[in-house]
């Protein structure tokens, strides 16, 4: 018996679709032909236990407890996990070879292995398909080239260091951090984590930074220059001379000097120092990864991340009209390309001819071999693109329409000539009665607009005007050619004012871009290396998660469009040490992570590394930690409002109870669970776990008895 273990639903019944026949479905499984059985998980099934799992004693959070360091790794059943679990360890033990069939990934690659390692499969051989695609042509590609799991070794290690690695940091610290809050006079969760901590810690300094901001005036120079009677605009450039002069981003900040400078260049006869004319070809932008989908989608509608992430996983699963959309890579591989007509077919037929795309789609060149088939820069997974199959739009949501139509647009300019520009760049000396002052004029010309053209269908980065200093002239006389040495006239010098501008407060989609572009706010070379090599701050699959976790616990919250950090947030960052509010440490991790992956870093070292990092933290305490006066007392996160019912005959009025767990100002609420009602505490997800019986619409006085399964990870 050969059995498909997939990571969720969708892909095993995208895998049972291609098998031979007959098929028995079944809620947790399907039957195939010729001894094939497809089972599945939902996500992460088994979850990692928590400090009360491993000592009863840890339930209560208190500062001698710390630093919380289990010897023996466990995880536990998720809720509602035990039916696929039972039935995933029933045709396992059975099999006579199993397929690892988890997302191609660290995250994916550890839910299947979890699974396999707890049941125990013994000597039984397990063999790995890689999957981002649900349609039938790419899955019975994906199957016909199955190498052992064993190869997968280190993808596994490093998503256990990962995980492994945030429990300790994030659960300790968050203890931490939260008993010395309460002892300052705070009640509530100071939730610190290894991602969310450095995200907070840019926005509080962004905002810091426009809020000591001070404008101040800076001058430039623009002189009028002519050439063998052709005039242009050509910039002061400041020399050594006016060093002095400049602030720390090279402005000119003497209104005196700069209009000196003015007065002399004026009337004066110069000479070209160099000149250069050179054509540029800029490329469509790259199909989308998921951040850079999240960004625009963001830009454009105003969706948030999680939103975007959502529809886009909808998109793939239910509709399959997407490829895998948890991607951090915009390249594609080779044998993509002899797909393109069935996907542009795909795309007309989804949109229809009535959708703007429509002359797009007529438009394209599929003979293009762009940039973006590469299989060098395909990671584990490729980019986000339309697959073959067709669907009509009526099926859509608006905003599964929406990300469909963006996904596709992006997709479809692959197959378009590149814009082409000339640059040219002039310089120039003039002698002045003080000295020798330079000019310079660039300018970019566009000659052949190419996929520029079609921009307008629907918005896209301006990746030329991004990659241009100088202004990109759509139309206009070029510069003059001009040689080294040649006479040139200043006709007239004039004083440019100018005032400085505060940096841009965050929006979701600048943040985005700044968890993805991290490197720029790093100082350190090696550091700033490995972030721009990684996705940054978070993967794209969980970055939506940390922004919602930290709107959630009110560090951040929004201002019409923009993201701003809270009074919290700053009491946050000020009572850290610094290095833990900065990305510094999350690129060293990644950087060990990678070396796990690539088997020149083990599992047990990393952990060793890492659990003496948190036991000097813990043991240098949570410093000065001040709580401005109007946090003091209770600081619960408010919770939506809901609509008032009015009890119908034989109803009764929802209440809530207080927690009885000790140092908790949660309340407990009644659940209707699988077995029945009982009672729970709001702060489930701030680490209480108090669970009480239901007793006639009340909370029994004994708390429910907690299980977990125990898995032993070496």
């Amino acid at each position: 018996m050969r059995v498909f273990v997939a990571e969720k639903p969708s892909l095993g019944r995208a895998i049972a679709a291609v098998l031979p026949g007959p098929q028995e479905r079944h809620k947790t499984h399907i039957l195939s032909g010729e001894g094939n059985v497809v089972v599945w998980c939902a996500g992460h099934l088994l979850a990692q236990c928590m400090p009360e799992d491993y000592n009863p004693a840890h339930e209560k959070w208190a500062l001698e407890h710390l630093p919380i360091v289990p010897e023996d790794w466990r995880l536990k059943l998720a809720p509602k996990a035990r039916e696929l679990y039972n039935t995933i360890k029933r045709y396992v033990k059975q099999a006579s070879i199993i397929v690892h069939a988890g997302d191609p990934d660290r995250e994916g690659q550890w839910v299947v292995d979890a699974v396999l390692e707890q049941i125990g499969i013994g000597n039984t051989p397990v063999k790995r398909v890689l999957i981002s695609d649900l349609n039938p042509s790419a899955v019975r590609k994906a199957l016909r080239t199955m190498p052992d799991n064993g190869e997968y070794r280190g993808l596994r290690d490093a998503a256990v260091g990962r995980a492994r690695a945030d429990w300790l940091y994030g659960l300790n610290l968050t203890r931490l951090y939260t008993l010395k809050g309460r002892s300052a006079g705070l009640s509530g969760v100071l939730s610190v984590g290894r991602v969310q901590t450095p995200v907070l810690g840019l926005v509080v300094r962004r905002d810091r930074e426009i809020a000591d901001f001070q404008p101040h005036p800076f001058y430039a120079v623009e002189a009028s220059v002519t050439a063998d009677g052709t005039g242009f605009t050509a910039q002061w450039r400041p020399g050594e001379r006016a060093e002095s002069y400049l602030d720390p981003d090279g402005r000119m900040i003497d209104k005196g000097y700069a209009q000196s400078v003015a007065t002399a260049l004026t009337g004066q006869a110069g000479q070209v120092m160099a000149f250069a004319r050179k054509p540029e070809k800029i490329p469509p932008p790259l199909p989308f990864s998921l951040p850079e989908l999240q960004k625009l989608a963001a830009k454009l509608k105003c969706l948030s991340p999680r939103r975007t992430l959502d529809l886009a996983q909808s998109l793939y699963e239910k509709h399959q009209l997407l490829t895998y959309p948890r991607s951090d890579c915009p390249y594609l591989p080779q044998d993509h390309h002899a797909e393109a007509s069935e996907v542009r077919e795909a795309i007309a037929r989804t949109l229809g001819r009535d959708h703007h795309l429509a002359p797009l789609t007529d438009a394209v060149d599929l003979t293009r071999h762009g940039r973006c088939w590469n299989d060098s820069k395909v990671t584990a997974h490729h980019a986000i693109i339309p697959t073959t199959r067709a669907l009509s739009s009526a099926n859509l949501s608006p905003d599964e329409h929406f990300i469909y139509s963006l996904v596709a647009h992006r997709y479809l300019l692959q197959f378009l000539p590149p814009r082409e520009l000339q640059k040219t760049a002039v310089d120039i000396v003039v002698p002045t009665s003080v000295g020798d002052e330079r000019l310079q004029a660039k300018q970019a010309l566009v000659v052949d607009a190419g996929w520029y053209v079609w921009r307008h269908a629907l918005a896209v980065v301006d990746v030329a005007d991004k990659e241009t200093n100088e202004p990109v002239e759509e139309g206009g006389a070029p510069l003059p050619i001009l040689k080294p040495g040649q006479r040139i006239e200043v006709v007239e010098a004039r004083l440019q004012e100018k005032m400085t501008s505060p940096p841009k407060p965050f929006t979701e989609a600048t943040l985005l871009d700044a968890m993805t572009g991290v490197a720029r706010f790093v100082e350190d070379p090696l550091i700033r290396k490995v972030l721009r090599e990684t996705d940054g701050l978070g993967t794209p699959a969980t970055q939506a998660t940390i922004l919602e976790t930290l709107f959630k616990r009110e560090y951040l919250k929004k201002q019409r469009k923009t993201v701003v950090s809270t009074d919290l947030g700053k009491a946050l960052i000020d009572a850290l040490p610094e290095f833990v509010t900065l990305p510094d440490m999350t690129a060293l991790w990644e950087l060990n992570l990678n070396q796990i992956v690539e088997g020149d870093e083990i599992l047990a070292h990393f952990m060793s590394s890492i659990q003496g990092h948190v036991e000097g933290l813990v043991e240098e305490g949570a410093g000065g930690l001040v709580i401005p006066k109007a946090l003091k007392g209770n600081h619960t996160p408010p919770r939506k409002a809901t609509r008032k019912r009015t009890p119908g005959k034989g109803a009764k009025t929802a209440t809530t109870h207080p927690c009885t767990r000790e140092g908790c100002n949660g309340q407990l609420r009644r659940i209707k669970g699988k077995h029945g009602f009982f009672w729970g505490c709001s702060n489930y997800k701030d680490g209480c776990r108090e669970t009480r019986k239901d007793s006639r619409g009340k909370p029994a006085r004994t708390a429910l008895k907690t299980q977990h399964t125990r898995l032993t990870v070496s």
